[in-house]
């Protein structure tokens, strides 16, 4: 089974801590969605297709016969399974009943909201457009329609304490949505909002205050029923997004806009992150074959970003001897656990498991 993801990167504006291939001008929708098109049409396939991803951007701010357009194209070109996870990210701004409802008919049956937080003070210097009380208008909306609903929320924001943070993440419990991703802030390198903590202009909480704060959501989403199941993904019992475990699994899938990443037959390629070079040349800009070290370490990697952890006999066979004292020191240290025969990291090894898994390597 592949997944397929589609980029649609037209914002209503650039918010502050974004650093994805995004764009502000929608006068380029036409063009952009003709080459998305074309893109589909030359990659069509026979194999069976289980998942399917309208992400950005905001997928939500396209014009909707642009979106059913591509919803058909898919169908027509790919193997479709009958009742495939179809995902779309959608901000508050956009969501309505009757948004909703179009949504539904063009087979969208997961909405990914992104509030980033329930506090006005933390989304103003983000810049974005929604306020609080606009985030929890789109949340009761959408999961009254019955429409399966994650929200997106960030730990790490500037103003942020535990009082807000901890308040946002009960209104997210609350809400009744079946699936949370709790982001820590990643302040990419030329962001507006990098450049503004570098200039002293806007300051963000202590990264130890972050990460006891990631620790405390962590037992409180499992309380009210939340499994953990990769770093930043909590779901209720059924309601994880398959589309992302095709990433963390490994498996192949299809990407398709500007700076859409695909994975196939062992071979990585990726188009051009510039919308507008996009629509001028909708093939891949870069590509790549990995080497029996790069895909040992990938999958290392990708296993251990889920709760499920590998197989210990795989990091043997992996890394060997240097594999398994890896494992005991890990364990002894309290950053790895061990279940039967799988190894996974503690919720305290998640935060620093990077740094952890380049010891193996």
């Amino acid at each position: 089974m592949l997944g397929i993801y589609v980029h649609f990167p037209f914002c209503r504006v650039h918010c502050s801590y974004c650093a994805f291939a995004v764009s502000t001008d929608l006068t380029l929708q036409e063009r952009y969605i003709e080459a998305l098109l074309g893109e589909i049409d030359r990659r069509a396939g026979s194999d069976d297709v289980d998942t399917i991803y309208f992400g950005g951007g905001t997928p939500s701010r396209t014009e909707r016969r642009n979106l059913a357009a591509v919803a058909d194209r898919i169908r027509v070109r790919f193997a479709v399974i009958e009742a495939p996870e179809f995902s779309m990210e959608a901000n508050p701004e956009d969501i309505t009943p009757e948004a909703i409802a179009f949504w539904r008919s063009i087979g969208v049956n997961r909405l990914s909201i992104g509030v980033q937080s329930f506090r006005d003070a933390e989304l103003l210097p983000l810049g974005r457009v929604h306020g609080a009380q606009r985030a929890r208008d789109a949340v009761t909306v959408s999961v009254a329609s019955g429409i399966r609903t994650s929200i997106d929320l960030i730990l790490g924001l500037p103003h942020q304490t535990q009082e807000s943070f901890q308040a946002s993440m009960g209104e997210a419990i609350a809400s009744a949505v079946g699936h949370i991703s709790l982001y820590m802030l990643d302040l990419e390198e030329g962001s507006a909002l990098q450049q503004q903590v570098a200039g002293g202009r806007v300051s963000l909480p202590e990264d130890e205050w972050t990460a006891d704060m990631y620790l405390v959501a962590v037992e409180q989403l499992a309380r009210a029923g939340f499994a953990q199941y990769e770093i930043s993904n909590f779901a209720r019992p059924g309601q994880e997004c398959r589309h992302n475990l095709h990433y963390w699994r490994r498996d192949e899938y299809h990407g398709f806009g500007a700076g859409a990443h695909s994975f196939l037959s062992g071979r990585r390629f990726a188009n051009s992150r510039d919308v507008r070079q996009y629509i001028e040349d909708a093939t891949p800009q870069f590509a790549e074959v990995l080497s029996d070290a790069d895909v040992r370490r990938e999958t290392i990697f990708l296993r251990l970003r889920q709760v499920a952890g590998i197989n210990y006999d795989d990091i043997a066979r992996l890394c060997g001897q240097e594999g398994m004292e890896w494992i005991d020191h890990g364990m002894s240290e309290g950053w790895l656990r061990r279940e039967g025969s799988r190894v996974a990291f503690t919720a305290s090894g998640f935060l620093l498991s990077n740094e952890l898994i380049s010891r193996l390597f």
